[in-house]
């Protein structure tokens, strides 16, 4: 009866913590999901206010004041040293040393963490872009259609790549996910 409980319960781990033979621990699991408030917090920092604005929905409005909004505000007075933190990070995990001493991370959460970061630099090419629009097409139906569609599509990667990377998955974005392989493998070449 002892040996089937240790080899259900062996089972059980190896299931929940493998992926294809890869062994892929919970925190680099949280790591790679926390990663994914850079883009989180560029897409409701560019298109929140008019995405949430312009719903016309008294809960909506209320949840973009009281949580969104305060969210935006420290990203807003902090942006360059998010940067600066993002940018430490980046290194960090592209070349997979800190300090010349080289760091425990798997090639999961570096690869998760990277494409974050890019997808990051997609938000921000796209909240700058849509702030040089003419007023009059921001104004009008064809910019809120514009404003929504951005701020849906990057919400909806993000929550896609947040639940592959909670069951031990590389999501795959098709520009993102090559980029983030590159920057990965690069350093293995030195």
């Amino acid at each position: 009866m002892r040996e089937l409980l240790q080899t259900v319960s062996w089972r059980l781990k190896t299931h929940f913590f493998t992926y294809a033979g890869l062994y892929i621990r919970i925190w680099e699991r949280g790591i790679s999901i926390i990663a994914l408030i850079f883009p989180i917090l560029e897409v409701s920092f560019g298109f929140g206010p008019k995405v949430f604005a312009g719903t016309g929905n008294p809960i909506l409005t209320n949840f973009y004041l009281n949580v969104i909004r305060k969210l935006n505000l420290f990203y807003g007075n902090n942006i360059y040293l998010i940067f600066i933190i993002m940018f430490v990070i980046y290194s960090i995990c592209a070349r997979g040393k800190f300090n010349n001493r080289p760091i425990r991370m798997s090639k999961f959460a570096r690869f998760n963490i990277i494409q974050a970061i890019l997808l990051n630099i997609i938000c921000s090419c796209m909240t700058t872009s849509y702030a040089y629009f003419p007023v009059y097409i921001r104004e009008t139906i064809f910019g809120n259609l514009i404003a929504n569609t951005m701020f849906m599509g990057m919400i909806l990667i993000v929550v896609y790549s947040a639940i592959l990377i909670f069951y031990g998955r590389y999501p795959r974005i098709p520009v993102l996910s090559e980029g983030a392989k590159l920057n990965v493998q690069r350093w293995y070449l030195d």
